[in-house]
């Protein structure tokens, strides 16, 4: 759809709504629209869109209640904003209860009866804050780089918890990152997708690292320590790939 450009004023150039969104949105004279700016795109949007909350129920059973982790997280993601859970357990809501607070970014659980659970979103970051986000996701996997390195480096892995908390914290952010890529259908959706199933690799590899250290008390190798140094400038060249749009990073990469 395109729109041509009408100047009003010295400075000011103007176009205009297609009428089908403005009814379908129940826009009239003097309602307020949000503009975001991502890179040298804009997106228009509603507060009439947040009203118009999506919500789906769901049965738990034999088949499949031993996936509510993965149900639940592929909902999210889908942007559903109330999630409402039928013929519930009480084991069933041990799980749910855990998934919703590890992984459920902005969602709490809203009510509870004996056989009915209903999760929503109460506190979401608001929409359009993609961008802030993963770097927020770039942020995390440096500062877990850091500690992997300092702790290899002393021979003294103590900071379990830590890992344990910033796996969850980065696998809430990169699910909330996705949920945000489904409901404001950011281009292009696929490549970033896939760039935050990479990112969460290289999370959980730093994890099940340390893990593997603290269990069986190893000791650090000069080509181990290499390797870890070879990572960190690897990514933050992969960083800047991403972000500064510049291919000569991922050029030295691959030397």
């Amino acid at each position: 759809m395109k729109r041509k450009l009408v100047k009003q004023g010295a400075a000011t150039m103007m176009i205009s709504l297609p009428s089908k969104w403005i009814k379908q949105n129940k826009l009239d004279k003097g309602d307020e629209i949000n503009l975001d700016e991502k890179e040298n795109n804009l997106i228009i949007t509603t507060d009439q869109l947040l009203k118009n909350k999506k919500e789906i129920t769901i049965k738990i059973h034999n088949d499949n209640q031993h996936d509510i982790k993965t149900i639940l997280s592929h909902t999210y993601r889908r942007g559903f904003d109330k999630i409402i859970l039928e013929d519930v357990t009480k084991e069933h809501m041990n799980v749910i209860r855990e998934v919703t607070e590890k992984l459920l970014l902005g969602f709490e659980i809203t009510e509870k009866s004996n056989n009915k659970c209903i999760i929503e979103n109460i506190s979401e970051p608001k929409e359009g804050k993609y961008e802030v986000m993963i770097k927020k996701v770039f942020l995390i996997t440096k500062e877990q780089h850091k500690l992997v390195l300092e702790d290899f480096k002393k021979n003294k892995f103590d900071n379990m918890k830590e890992m344990e908390d910033t796996r969850h914290q980065q696998d809430r952010l990169i699910l909330f990152c996705r949920r945000l890529l489904a409901k404001e259908n950011l281009e292009p959706t696929i490549l970033e997708w896939e760039l935050l199933t990479f990112i969460m690799h290289i999370n959980h590899s730093y994890y099940y690292l340390y893990k593997y250290a603290n269990e069986n008390k190893i000791k650090l190798e000069k080509t181990v320590s290499e390797s870890l140094d070879d990572l960190e400038k690897y990514f933050y060249l992969f960083e800047e790939a991403y972000f500064n749009k510049d291919i000569n990073s991922i050029h030295k990469i691959n030397l």
